[in-house]
Order: structure tokens, then sequence, then C-alpha cells
């Protein structure tokens, strides 16, 4: 096993994660090096931490830097008759006294030489004269050789001087973050039902594919079929297709076709405020549409209307039609009701007093008195 391997297989974590190591480590005054596969969350993770401690981000992408770039210019003191060199912008004071996140981004892309440069910032702290402040932090973030991006490693002594964090995506914790950006309910219903294309990456490098999808590339394709929603199929599967590849487009299409004419959030609301009784009427009858209309429901909800949203889940399990016999309603309404109560306790909207929240907390004991666990069930209709 090869030094920089060593260094970045034991650990693993998801964005915010790495974000809370980082935060809870920097008075240590460690250089952090991000590890991960195009698309994971690094660059993400680097500029929430810097929102979070309310920083001024500088990102400097190495990929494009030369030497003199990192370095400084030289210069000649004509009195003296010394070189000097004139230090990079970056390492100016921050003039309204914010701490500073220093990212350099794409080092494993970066010039040998520029590299070299870079290191010297990581592991000493200083660049030439200029001390880093003690309230700045200092993360690096880069590909391993295995993520397909002609990556190429530090070098053992970088190794053993920076805290190395490696950054894979996790499905759960990529559909909460999915929620609370406004991700459409297809992405979101499509992970759950084919997690193994949250990313693409193994699959890619078997099969030689150079477009693949990963979690960055999932919010985009949010954004453009929200935009092309209207537009005509093909065109829809074209754009997709540009940015997740032709294989794993063509799938994600199937499911947002099959539940682009279910009844809408605000049409059920409307539909159980005047006939309850036929709600099981138009619900979706499959655990695309289920997982799709979960999703909607929590991106849908407002303090408004939490309560009929709450109790519109309270309904999955109380469906008799044989159209349902086959699906986990009450596992469903599990996850449907968990994923929108958290988003309800996060916003403090004031619901714990309310029926629906006492019957969805019943359902929620009866179902946890199940041995067989929801996932294995879902997965077994899936």
């Amino acid at each position: 096993m090869n030094t920089m391997s060593y260094f970045y297989t034991y650990l693993g974590f998801i964005p915010d994660e790495a974000k809370e190591l980082i935060k809870q480590l920097r008075s240590l005054n460690n250089s952090f090096m991000l590890w991960g596969a195009t698309g994971v969350g690094k660059s993400e993770c680097v500029r929430q931490l810097a929102d979070d401690l309310n920083a001024e981000l500088r990102d400097i992408r190495l990929c494009q830097k030369m030497p003199t770039d990192i370095g400084g210019l030289p210069a000649l003191d004509h009195e003296t008759k010394q070189t000097v060199f004139y230090p990079p912008a970056f390492l100016s004071p921050s003039l309204d006294k914010k701490p500073v996140v220093l990212f350099f981004d794409e080092i494993s892309l970066a010039p040998d030489d520029t590299k070299g440069a870079v290191l010297g910032i990581l592991e000493e702290r200083r660049q030439g004269e200029i001390q880093i402040p003690d309230d700045w932090i200092i993360v690096a973030a880069g590909n391993r050789p295995e993520d397909m991006a002609n990556a190429r490693g530090l070098g053992a002594a970088a190794n053993r001087r920076l805290l190395h964090i490696v950054i894979e995506p996790q499905l759960e914790a990529t559909i909460n973050h999915f929620v609370k950006i406004g991700v459409i309910p297809e992405v979101l219903a499509f992970l759950k039902v084919f997690p193994q294309h949250l990313s693409g990456e193994e699959s890619a490098r078997t099969q030689k594919h150079e477009l693949y999808p990963r979690p960055a590339s999932w919010k985009k394709v949010s954004d453009v079929y929200e935009v092309l929603r209207k537009a005509d199929k093909n065109l829809r599967q074209i754009a997709v297709a540009g940015i997740i590849g032709d294989a794993v487009a063509a799938e994600f299409m199937m499911l947002a076709e099959e539940i682009k004419n279910m009844k809408s959030v605000e049409e059920l609301l409307e539909i159980q405020r005047k006939s309850p009784d036929k709600i099981g009427q138009h619900l979706p009858a499959t655990l695309n549409g289920i997982y799709a209309l979960s999703f909607a429901i929590v991106t849908r909800a407002t303090e408004e209307i939490a309560e009929e949203l709450l109790e519109l889940v309270n309904r999955f399990d109380e469906q008799t039609g044989e159209q349902f016999n086959l699906l986990p309603m009450r596992d469903l309404q599990t996850m449907a009701g968990s994923l929108l109560l958290n988003k309800i306790w996060k916003e403090g909207w004031k619901i714990e007093n309310s029926k629906a929240f006492w019957k969805y907390n019943e359902k929620r004991e009866a179902t946890t008195k199940n041995t067989e666990e929801p996932e294995k069930q879902i997965a077994q209709v899936a």
C-alpha cells in the first residue's frame, strides 16, 4: 500500500460531518485535506463552513495557477540589490477583521511546482515572511487517483503533516440536504428507489464512461428539469442525459413520466378537505409515486398547512384498495412523516398539540413493534 492510500482509506465522512470536524479542530491550527470524487460536495462543504463561521472565503483553484501565483512574484530591491517577492493577494490581511477560510481547491490536478508552493503554506502556515493568522482556517481539496480525475498524490511528507478527511456520498444525508435546498421530488424519489445512482463512479470506471451521476449533478438535473418541465419529453431527456449520461437519464425519465400525472399536494389537500374518504382514489399506487408524494409533501410544507399535510400522511396506511396491497404503506408513512416532522421542528412550527401529530405518533409507535426493517420491506417491493 502506498503512503497516500494509508492516510485516506480509514476515514470516511459526509460533507456535514467533515464541516463539523473542521470546526471542532480549528483551534489546533491544523491544515485540512479533503479527498473525494468530483461532485461529492467538497467545495460546497468549505463554502458552508465559511458561511457558518461568518468568515471570508478565499477560493484558489490550483489547476489554473502557476508557482508565482502562490509564492509571489520576484522583484529587485534596488537599495539592497537583493531579490524580494511580492506576496499574492490572497495572503493579504482581512480588511473587515473577519476570520478567513483559505481554500486551495483541485490540488491533486495542480502542476507539481505549484503544488510544492502550496504545501509550504499547508504544512507550515506561512509563506516566506508572512505568518498565517491563528483565526484563519486552511483547507485543501482534491481527487484520489481512483476518482477518475488524473489525480496525483501529495507525497509522504504532506500526508504526515495534514489532517486528511475523505468525503463519501451517503444517501440519507444527501437526500436530507436536497430536501433542504429544494431539489425536485422526482430526483429525490429516483435516488430513494435507485440509490446506486447517487454516485456512479464504480460503474463508470468499469464501463469507461466519462459522464456519470454524482451528488452535485443531481442538483443540476433538478434545476434543468424544473425549467423544462413543460417542454417536450425528448428535450428534457436530452438535457438530463447531458448531465448524468444516457443510461441513467433513461431510467430517471421513466420514473418522472410515471409520476408526472399524479395529483399535486395542493389537489390532494383539497380532496381531503371535501371528501376525505375518497383520498385513496387519488393517491399514487406505486412505490415510485408514494416516494415522490412524500418528498413533495415536505418540500411544499408551510406552517399554515403543516397539520393538514401530516393528516394526509396519516392516511397512507388506511388505504384498503387492492392497488396498495403490495406496498409497505405503514413504513412509507413513517418515512414521509419523519421527513415532514424534521422540517416542522427545524422551522419551529407548533404542531405537537394537534390531533394529526398524536395520531401519527401512535402509528409510529405501532410501526416500531414490527420486527422487520422498513427498508428491507421496501427493497423487496422495489
